[in-house]
């Protein structure tokens, strides 16, 4: 695949067969990933030659809300086969990014994840004395397409590449409307830019990490702060001096402006690190962290409603075993083993008589 260009890489045969079998990964019991699992030699073949004729058309997307943490959000399903296509577009653009990501970004990157961003935030609340938590509101609505592009295109250089991303990013569907102004924008500027990526494709969480990436280097480069961990867009910064985190919020609001996106006003919380603070549905302190009280209540309605799911045939043993790991994972993280054991003791899978 070395001598291929960036674009012809995407579609070469290999790499199209291991973006299927990650995209199918946990989902063969779902009838699109079913289906195109028993068809999977002829739609490869069949997207291998849409895209080299550059004539591959993304579909359109499925909507659905969810409730995340008592906040509505909407989830865009793409079609399963725009799916494979977005695997096999991050398996070959991922490592120009993945080296000059920040050490301290932990969502959706290989050897990171939650519980090391847990294990990283119990190390900075050991040695200071404050955390300064905030987050970006309505996040990846707020997305501008442009400045997205613009970032892109700093580390890919191949114009085939730039034009196919370009389309998935500009077929993105409408997400929540998000109209606030930013220095220089005249009355009509929110509503001409086009912004916003769907939430539930997998290039949406790369290009969500690509957004921020001038961000986090700006915090650690130019604020020179040395505590700081970033989850998607949940932000934690520690210090020493409760003045200086406070001073910092319009440091970094000014930099958020050239990206388009703001703070939440309501979710910004300066705490003692003594005290502990929730993070990624934990509570962290010094020398631990534990489950928070809510993130226990949504893994026992999770698991409640993969055994009903299970119960009805409408999830297979397979991914029923799988949901029901995942979850008690999220459980181990922190040594909770009790409630681990409780959990485990309550999700027997049995199959109606009906």
């Amino acid at each position: 695949m070395n001598n291929l260009s960036l674009y012809e890489q995407i579609y070469d045969i290999n790499n199209l067969y291991k973006a299927s079998k990650n995209a199918l990964k946990g989902k063969k019991s779902k009838p699109s990933a079913a289906k195109f699992w028993l068809n999977e030699d002829r739609e490869l073949a069949k997207m291998h030659e849409e895209l080299k004729n550059k004539n591959y058309r993304f579909g359109k997307y499925t909507e659905f809300t969810i409730n995340d943490n008592s906040v509505m959000r909407k989830i865009s399903a793409a079609p399963f086969r725009d799916r494979v296509v977005h695997h096999a577009i991050i398996n070959i653009i991922e490592p120009f990014f993945e080296k000059s990501f920040i050490y301290d970004s932990y969502a959706n990157r290989k050897g990171k994840g939650t519980s090391n961003a847990l294990k990283r935030a119990k190390y900075y609340a050991n040695r200071y004395d404050y955390v300064l938590q905030l987050d970006i509101k309505k996040y990846f609505p707020s997305i501008d397409h442009q400045i997205l592009i613009n970032e892109l295109s700093k580390k890919i250089k191949n114009k085939e590449m730039m034009s196919f991303l370009e389309k998935l990013i500009f077929n993105s569907n409408k997400q929540e409307e998000v109209n606030f102004y930013y220095k220089n924008d005249n009355l009509f500027t929110p509503f001409e830019r086009k912004r916003g990526i769907p939430l539930g494709n997998l290039t949406s969480q790369f290009f969500g990490n690509v957004y921020l990436d001038k961000f986090d280097h700006h915090v650690k480069e130019n604020l020179r702060i040395k505590g700081y961990i970033r989850y998607v867009d949940d932000m934690i910064f520690f210090s020493n001096s409760k003045d200086f985190l406070l001073n910092l919020i319009d440091e970094i609001n000014k930099f958020l402006d050239i990206l388009r996106v703001k703070i939440h006003p309501d979710k910004i919380k300066l705490i003692k690190t003594v005290t502990g603070f929730i993070f990624l549905g934990y509570k962290v302190f010094k020398t631990h962290f534990r489950l928070t009280s809510k993130s226990i209540r949504r893994g026992r309605k999770k698991l409640k409603k993969i055994k009903y799911l299970y119960r009805y045939n409408k999830l297979d043993l397979a991914s029923a075993k799988n949901k029901i790991f995942g979850t008690v994972g999220f459980f181990k993280i922190g040594k909770n083993y009790q409630i681990t054991e409780e959990l485990l003791l309550q999700t027997t899978l049995k199959k109606s008589n009906l």
